[in-house]
C-alpha cells in the first residue's frame, strides 16, 4: 500500500511538471533561423555563443517557432540596426499553406543596444506553422524570439 501511494504521488508530480512545461514561455535564439533564399546564405554571420545573427547585406531571414497548441500567440523579439530599413513580422499559416496570416511589419530601430518589441497577437491554426519573417539590411542584428507555444 505504501509503495503504491509513493508511486502515485511521484507519477502525479511528474505529470504536473510535464503539463506545466508545455504552457511555459519559450525563448529561441536567432541562430536557429535561416536565410529564405539560397543565394543569400553568405549574408548572415551567426554567433553561436550568444545566438545573435548579424546581416551583412539586404536579405530575407526566417526563424521557425514551435507551437504546442492552436490559438492566439504573441511574439516578442530583440533587435537592433546600424542603418534604417530592416523590418520583421510574425507569420502563421495552416499546414496546407492556404491560410496565411501576418502582423504588420515592425521597423528594426537604429540603436547601439538591443531593443525588444512585442507584436499584436496572431492566430496560429491547429497543426499550423508559426515563424518570424525579417527583411534585413547590412548592420541588422537579431537576438532572441520569445513566445508562449
Amino acid at each position: 500500500m505504501k509503495k503504491a501511494l509513493i508511486y502515485t504521488v511521484a507519477a502525479t508530480g511528474l505529470l504536473s511538471m510535464a503539463l506545466a512545461g508545455g504552457a511555459s514561455a519559450r525563448s529561441v535564439d536567432a541562430s536557429t533561423g535561416t536565410h529564405r533564399v539560397g543565394s543569400q546564405a553568405n549574408c548572415f554571420d551567426v554567433n553561436f555563443d550568444t545566438g545573435e545573427v548579424s546581416s551583412t547585406c539586404f536579405a530575407d531571414f526566417e526563424v521557425p517557432l514551435t507551437t504546442d497548441s492552436a490559438g492566439f500567440k504573441n511574439l516578442t523579439y530583440t533587435r537592433r540596426a546600424t542603418t534604417a530599413g530592416a523590418v520583421c513580422r510574425a507569420v502563421s499559416n495552416n499546414r496546407f499553406g492556404t491560410s496565411l496570416s501576418a502582423t504588420a511589419f515592425d521597423s528594426v530601430p537604429v540603436s547601439s543596444t538591443f531593443v525588444s518589441f512585442t507584436f499584436s497577437a496572431i492566430n496560429v491554426p491547429a497543426q499550423g506553422v508559426f515563424f518570424a519573417d525579417c527583411i534585413t539590411n547590412p548592420g541588422t542584428n537579431l537576438d532572441e524570439f520569445d513566445y508562449v507555444p
